[in-house]
């Protein structure tokens, strides 16, 4: 039953945060078909995708530092209104592992890379140019990650470092996926996905 409501929870998301880039291409171009080429869900390359791997690990290995190091952040990793503290709280089994794999690469990472990657960077780049609209984004979805995180710490560390990370990856997330994967999310959607589907595990259950 776990399991079933997230993965239910996680397709309304995926739709929800689907709708707004929908809309607006709708509204643009009088017709839906053309929709995933628009927003980047297409074809990706293997260098791009190799390359969001690597990316990944850049992204949560400071994380598993800053667990041993700061005895803070891993309060904070551990509280039961995060993600992984969630999980923790649930303890390991077959259904909790597979409740971490739909929300490492549906609820959480499709639908924000379909969301920041595929419609308002896109839309900033076209707009602004590439760097300065992919900065901005950037910021963006560091600043919504330090928001999220303020309800469980007001810890100036924690929330920096909430800031700086996210917003690193959706930079180079975006980089990726322009520069290297001919516009193609793929590439974000494996870094962030994957990312996701490591933190969610080792702090959920191995740490």
């Amino acid at each position: 039953m776990i399991f079933l409501d997230g993965l239910i929870s996680a397709i309304q998301q995926v739709l929800g945060f689907s709708l707004i880039p929908f809309i607006v291409y709708l509204i643009i171009n009088k017709k839906a078909k053309g929709f995933f080429n628009y927003i980047g869900l297409k074809k990706s390359n293997r260098k791009a995708n190799l390359l969001a791997l690597l990316l990944c690990l850049l992204v949560v290995i400071p994380f598993i530092i800053l667990w041993f190091l700061a005895p803070e952040f891993k309060a904070i990793m551990t509280h039961p209104k995060s993600v992984t503290g969630g999980f923790r709280a649930m303890g390991f089994s077959l259904q909790t592992q597979l409740l971490v794999i739909v929300m490492a690469l549906l609820k959480t990472s499709l639908s924000e890379e379909i969301l920041f990657r595929g419609f308002i960077a896109k839309r900033l780049i076209a707009w602004l140019g590439f760097q300065a609209g992919n900065i901005i984004q950037a910021v963006i979805f560091g600043a919504i990650h330090t928001l999220l995180f303020l309800t469980i710490s007001d810890n100036v560390l924690f929330l920096t470092t909430i800031f700086i990370f996210p917003a690193l990856s959706a930079y180079l997330k975006v980089y990726l996926n322009e520069k290297l994967a001919n516009g193609s999310i793929i590439p974000g959607w494996i870094a962030h996905g994957v990312g996701n589907l490591i933190s969610y595990t080792v702090f959920g259950f191995l740490l």
